[in-house]
Parts: C-alpha cells; structure tokens; sequence
C-alpha cells in the first residue's frame, strides 16, 4: 500500500562492503558479523548526522535516502573518510566500500521502503564504484550545484543493466584528496585510491620542502644588535619568497627548530622561550590561514617522559575516558591508539571540545624507527569545528613527527 501517492524528488543513497562474502570465507561468521555490525553502526551515524534516514540494511548494504542531493552527496564522502580511517585503526576489519547515488521521484509504500527508477540507478552506481568511491548520477550532481571542499571527476557515459540509456555519471571526492585515476576493481585485501593518494601526494611536498633551506623566525632571543646590520638570506618557500636574517637560520638549526617540526611546516612555527615540562623543546605555530587555528608540538627525550607527558594532558580532562569514544567527522570525544597501517603503531591520541574550540591531543612514538621522533601535538581549531580538524588531523599526524 503507497502512504503517500504524491510523489517527491528524493536522493538516494547505497553503500555496500567490497570482497564480503570472500571475507567471510576466509575469516568466518563471527568475524564477518563484526565487520558488518561495524559497518552499519558508521552508515547510520553518519548518514543520521547529514539528515538522512537509514531505510533498509542488509549486512554488507545499507540504502538511505535524503531530501538534500548535498546532504546525501557529503555524507558519503565522509563516510568514505570515516571508512579509511577505521580501516587503518583496525585492519582485521576492513571497511572497503563502494557508495552510489541518484536522484529522482519516488513514492513511500506503508512498510517504509520506496518504489522509484532512482533506487535502481543508485544501486548500478554503487556496482561500479571501486572500494573508497563516491560515484553519483548527473541529475544529482546538478541538483547538489557546487559543494565546497569537494570536486567532480567527470567518468563520461556508461551503460547501466537495465537502464535504456548511457548515463552520465561523476566521482566526488574531497579537494584534499589526490584526483582519481581509472583503477582496476579492488578486493577487500587492497587498500582506496584515495588513501594512497593524500600520502602519497604530502609525502611530495614534504621531501620537496626538506630540499630548500628555509628561514625560521625564532621568539628564544639574540642575533644581531638593536640597530645592526646582519647577513640576509632569501628563499624559495611555499608561500612565496621570503628574506631573512641568516643568523636567524643558523640560530633555528642549532636550537633544535628543525629537529622537532618538519621543514615542511617551519613556515608557521616558533620555538618557545621556555618548552613544556620535560620536553627538550617546544615549538607553537599558527598557520596564516587553513586548519588549525593553531597548534604546538613537543619534543621528548624517550617514550618514557613522552608517554608521562600524554598521561598528564588526558588527567586533566576528566569527561574523556581511555579507549572509549571516537574522534572522527561524526563523534569528538574519546581516546585511542592509532597505527599507521596493519601492525604499525604510530601513538595515543584523545580530543574533546574545550568551550568554543575543538581540541585534540596525540603522541608520535619513535618506537626504534629512526626516521620518527617523541613527540606531543596539540591543536585546536575555534567555532568547534571538528569537521575541519578531523580532515587536517587525518594526513598530518602521520607526518608531523617524520624527520627529514
């Protein structure tokens, strides 16, 4: 029976989990259950948050529908976020899901589910999309209009079962993202493009910057006398080309500014007169625009004083329990580990929203590798704005405590 006759332009959105059955036969129902229970506990959260309903799950799919195209078209792409980053948390149950979308009529039967061509369409889409994909029709994609922070890769026309005509179709993906190249279809054992991408992309820009001597402008005191002339030194750098004193540049090597931050990120960062309690050195830095607000990174002189500094700053907030809660686009406010890939610590981290900020806290541990240092971040981004902190936070922590 139709509870509703009138029909109504809806969007529509269908998410399912790449290489299910093969993980089932591989690693059995009780660890399938959980990575479908995972699954649908992130579908649901996330699609909830962008103002979606959760109309029909099926283990490894789940099918939602908006009354926004922008609303349906952003919660997948943070939730294709969402699903790499627990999949790097937590590799034994891989997230690797393909996600499409379609707009159209449709009409509400009385057990909840609906009847339109749209379903149809998005549930083709959804076949085509390669594990870490958003691709979507361009009815939707003209019905959404531009999104910021976000691009349309044009994929042309295909033929969909079914469906009489070629349709046109599009990847989303977010601007921070590298843009996305045809790539052969992906087993639940393979990891997203888009994943590999971003790395792959800031690891550039970092070995890039490490490759030029860049000017540091220190708050820790001396160089030349009031008054007196002293050598300059001018460089290429990211943001253009900067002058400055060359006994400042001598005077941020040999008090440890480079030994702390990346290169890379020098630009916006000063050593502070006096560092934290048991660092060797502690730099603040406040970048001109973008993520975050501002920050400050802490060296230490082992895991030890490291672990005790981490301890310290998660004492002192009480509301956030150790191994609980979450620290993603959808829930701020929780502690855990978090690994660089299978297998492969990296630290501890904690957020919480601190009054009109969003904060998060996390270590980097050298655990024996000698490209990585102990280290404790801090950043914090105003107007709680944990979105924008969670997609800053997602490649930097990786790189932050890297040596050059």
């Amino acid at each position: 029976m139709v509870v509703n006759d009138q029909p109504h332009v809806l969007t529509f959105l269908i998410a399912d989990v790449r290489g299910y059955s093969r993980y089932t036969e591989e690693y059995g129902d009780e660890a399938a259950a959980k990575l479908a229970a995972k699954f649908v506990d992130l579908v649901a959260e996330g699609v909830e948050v962008h103002g979606g309903t959760l109309i029909e799950v099926r283990g490894d799919e789940g099918l939602a529908v908006f009354t926004s195209a922008r609303q349906a078209i952003r919660a997948a792409v943070e939730l294709q976020a969402q699903f790499a980053e627990e999949t790097d948390a937590e590799a034994d149950l891989p997230l690797r899901v393909g996600i499409g979308i379609d707009s159209g009529e449709a009409v509400q039967l009385e057990d909840g589910s609906y009847r339109g061509a749209a379903l149809n369409v998005a549930a083709r889409l959804c076949g085509r999309a390669h594990a870490g994909e958003v691709i979507v029709s361009a009815g939707t994609s003209r019905l959404a209009g531009r999104l910021a922070g976000l691009q349309f890769s044009d994929r042309g026309r295909v033929h969909l079962k079914n469906i009489p005509e070629p349709l046109h179709i599009f990847q989303v993906y977010s601007e921070k993202d590298t843009p996305p190249a045809r790539r052969p279809v992906r087993t639940f054992l393979s990891k997203p493009g888009r994943g590999l991408g971003w790395r792959l992309g800031l690891a550039v820009v970092v070995v890039a910057a490490g490759t030029a001597a860049t000017v540091a402008y220190l708050t820790t005191g001396g160089g030349a006398e009031p008054g007196s002339a002293s050598p300059t030194t001018t460089t290429e750098t990211g943001g253009g080309t900067r002058t400055g004193s060359a006994i400042e540049v001598a005077l941020a090597r040999d008090a440890g500014l480079d030994a702390i931050v990346p290169s890379a990120i020098w630009e916006d960062c000063r050593l502070q007169t006096v560092a934290e309690p048991a660092a060797l050195q502690t730099a603040a830095c406040i970048p001109a625009d973008g993520m975050p607000d501002r920050w400050e990174i802490s060296s230490y002189a082992d895991g030890g004083d490291l672990a005790a500094a981490y301890e310290a700053e998660l004492r002192r907030r009480e509301e956030v329990t150790r191994d609980s809660g979450r620290c993603n686009a959808f829930v701020w406010g929780g502690e855990r580990q978090w690994l660089h890939g299978a297998d492969k610590p990296g630290g501890r981290t904690f957020c919480y929203f601190d009054g009109n900020d969003a904060v998060i806290v996390w270590t980097h541990q050298r655990l024996g590798q000698p490209t990585h240092r102990d280290v404790l971040v801090i950043a914090r981004e105003g107007g709680s704005d944990h979105v924008g902190l969670t997609r800053w936070w997602r490649p930097w922590h990786h790189l932050i405590g890297k040596s050059q």
